[in-house]
């Protein structure tokens, strides 16, 4: 019996020995014989293995985002089901390819290797292989440790999970057990993001003398940087790490972008103590010259690997120096890809290309395809189709839109300054712009929202009345997304509409006068609607624009010219664009660009409407009217635990605190009470249901044919 005993644990030690080093250690003996070719490059095409021939694939695709609400992407929160029926939809757009930026949970691959399965059209996969952001935006250099040696850690990881022979723990709370091999469904392997050129100078001048390397199957050649030498190595490791151990290849790149692309020649200027050039309207594109750039061109294949091509994130509206690129053809988007395309001998692959649905706005575009946020779902679909067929028109091997879902978790820069940052994921930030990339939206409610912006008032009942007067009634409801308001007019009263809202008890004023206004307490916001023009303003001591943003406005400090805490004035609400610039170079200064972001739409926000406009702030019919205010233009750092912002004059920037109330109120007259709304925090407890956005069907109708 004690023999039998001992026996047991020896097997079972065995056992998890073995585990240990066949999927954790990833211990492995060199294949021998010849190598499987999956997918490879011909000339301009990207190839993949069929049956017994290859295949070209021209990519049209879509990136899959990490996360969904109430989640961050670190959390793996994704499941099975949900990524198989997300890949069923991926589908029915047309779409012949996906792509991960990183190494996803074991649910994903495993639908994905059930799906392909399952179906005769199958979805091929394009692999990232990234770096945690921080390491991307701090100190470390190209070749540290924690920045070529982690990337050479998550190239093989990459590797062992497509092969299905890994066991990994992802961020403490992951699923990582990875069995099936979907390596067949691999078209390629795209190391990094969009790199940090700071990063990629530091590295090319401190490591001057590594501008030189000769793999098992990369090399560089005469020119390449110490930056792109280091890419180059850890291309070659992955192509020699899956080589030994799997005997299979795949086609294989590194992300590039327009702030470090090879097109054009980077701008010097010189200077001494006598002399400094002094810049002209006509070759003002000095305000967005690249320091640095990085060019697939300068490695090459041996050994008869043949699998690189060039991988590009690109959308029509970025960066702003393209705009300088117009030649005969006025179409910027069309012109800076057919010089990518010239430039290359490899292929091309647009691996992102993005538009948003957003109602805030972080980038204006003067093309056919539109500005980055403020677009209807019809908008966004048609630029998507616009950009993709320029995307082959230009010789390019196809494109992937940037983002399956919209991901509640995501930030832009001129936003980020205004929200608490750890929460995002718990509350929908329409302000945002990168929360509204996808094809597929996440609704507020289970399985409809609180309210619909449509004039039809059934969802109203006499328990969300705040104010009521002989004029009018306002009632509120609130859910993950907006704070909605329906007035219903007992007479037919003259417009203006005026509702007063009070959030914070550190600021606000009792008049407005431009409007010839007074109200029975202080006041931060108003609300003026006559007709279908409409608009919010904010009490300019409450305006986190000009308190936060002075130098980028007008270069100056903001706290130096701080307005009366009880000023009658209001402003309008306004996003920033482009910040105030001067440069040395340049006998003038380049004044701020603002998009004004307090002007309500009309129209329906229902989405089965036929007329539905997913832009509309407000609608009226037959007296009943009905408005929905996004929680950031209120100044909400996060809504789910009810914090908005201190007064920033006092905290020097944003601070925030939390209210269990606001008050409002509702006139057509110039004397308004306002009343109490008891405010109703969510937490992480949020709601949220599914939906397909019209420009799904615009695309799939393009993509479909």
């Amino acid at each position: 019996m004690k023999k039998f005993i001992i026996l047991i644990f020896t097997l079972i030690g065995i056992y998890f020995l073995f585990d240990l080093a066949y999927y954790r250690w990833s211990f492995f003996i060199p294949k021998s014989g010849d190598i499987e070719v999956i997918s490879y490059t011909d000339n301009k095409k990207l190839m993949i293995a069929n049956d017994d021939s290859y295949e070209e694939v021209i990519v049209k695709g879509v990136n899959i985002g990490g996360s969904i609400p109430g989640h961050y992407v670190t959390d793996y929160a994704i499941p099975y089901e949900t990524y198989y029926s997300w890949l069923e939809s991926i589908h029915e757009l047309g779409s012949n390819t996906v792509r991960l930026n990183t190494i996803f949970n074991d649910d994903f691959y495993d639908a994905f290797y059930d799906y392909n399965e399952a179906h005769d059209e199958k979805l091929y996969l394009i692999q990232g292989i990234n770096l945690d952001s921080y390491v991307l935006n701090s100190h470390h250099d190209g070749f540290s440790h924690a920045y070529y040696g982690e990337l050479i850690t998550r190239a093989e990881n990459a590797v062992d999970v497509v092969h299905g022979r890994k066991k990994m723990t992802l961020n403490n709370v992951g699923k990582g057990k990875y069995k099936k091999n979907v390596s067949k469904y691999v078209l390629a392997y795209v190391v990094g993001s969009e790199w940090i050129d700071d990063t990629i100078m530091y590295t090319d001048n401190k490591y001057k003398d590594r501008s030189g390397f000769s793999g098992n199957y990369i090399s560089t050649e005469d020119g390449a940087t110490p930056f792109e030498t280091m890419l180059a190595k850890v291309l070659d490791h992955l192509i020699t790490y899956e080589t030994k151990k799997y005997n299979e290849q795949h086609s294989i790149s590194f992300i590039n972008s327009p702030a470090t692309d090879p097109v054009g020649d980077i701008p010097v200027i010189k200077e001494d103590e006598n002399e400094v050039t002094y810049l002209t309207p006509e070759n003002l594109k000095f305000f967005y010259h690249k320091i640095v750039r990085l060019d697939i061109e300068h490695l090459k294949s041996q050994n008869d690997y043949e699998g690189l091509f060039a991988a590009y994130n690109i959308s029509s509206y970025y960066p702003n120096y393209l705009s300088y690129e117009k030649d005969e053809y006025e179409d910027t988007y069309y012109t800076y890809l057919r010089k990518l395309n010239n430039h290359h001998k490899v292929p091309v692959l647009v691996t992102e290309f993005a538009y948003s649905t957003s109602r805030g706005v972080s980038s204006l575009a003067d093309d056919k395809y539109g500005n980055f946020g403020g677009m209807t779902e019809e908008e966004q679909g048609n630029a998507f189709v616009n950009a993709y067929h320029t995307i082959i028109e230009t010789g390019s091997a196809g494109g992937l839109i940037a983002t399956w879902q919209d991901e509640w978790d995501k930030r832009s820069w001129n936003t980020i300054e205004k929200i608490d940052i750890p929460e995002t994921m718990n509350w929908n930030d329409v302000q945002t712009t990168n929360q509204g990339l996808g094809l597929l939206t996440f609704d507020p409610g289970k399985e409809q929202s609180v309210c619909y912006v449509d004039g039809e008032i059934s969802e109203w009942s006499e328990e969300d009345i705040v104010v009521d007067t002989k004029d009018l009634s306002l009632s509120v409801k609130q859910d993950e997304k907006y704070l909605y308001f329906f007035v219903d007019k007992k007479k037919n009263q003259q417009m203006p509409l005026y509702i007063p809202l009070d959030v914070t008890n550190k600021s606000g004023t009792k008049s407005a006068d431009y409007y010839n206004l007074k109200f029975d307490r202080d006041v931060d916001f108003l609300i003026v609607l006559d007709g279908t023009e409409g608009k919010i303003l904010v009490q300019e001591y409450y305006d986190v624009l000009n308190a936060v943003d002075g130098y980028e406005l007008l270069g100056r400090n903001s706290y130096e010219f701080k307005p009366s805490k009880d000023s009658s004035k209001f402003d309008d609400i306004k996003l920033l664009i482009e910040p105030y610039s001067t440069n040395k170079y340049s006998r003038n200064y380049k004044q701020a660009t603002l998009v004004n972001t307090g002007h309500l739409t009309f129209g329906n926000g229902n989405p089965s409407s036929i007329d539905y406009n997913s832009q509309a702030d407000f609608y009226e019919n037959d007296g009943k009217i009905e408005i929905r205010i996004p929680w950031q233009i209120l100044n909400f750092s996060d809504p789910s635990s009810m914090m908005i912002h201190d007064d920033y004059y006092e905290h020097y920037g944003v601070e925030s605190y939390k209210i269990d109330e606001l008050y409002l109120g509702a006139s057509f007259s110039s004397d308004i009470s306002l009343s109490s709304y008891k405010l109703k925090p969510w937490g992480e407890k949020i709601t949220y249901h599914e939906r397909l956005k019209k420009s799904y069907d615009i695309v799939k109708k393009d993509w479909r044919g």
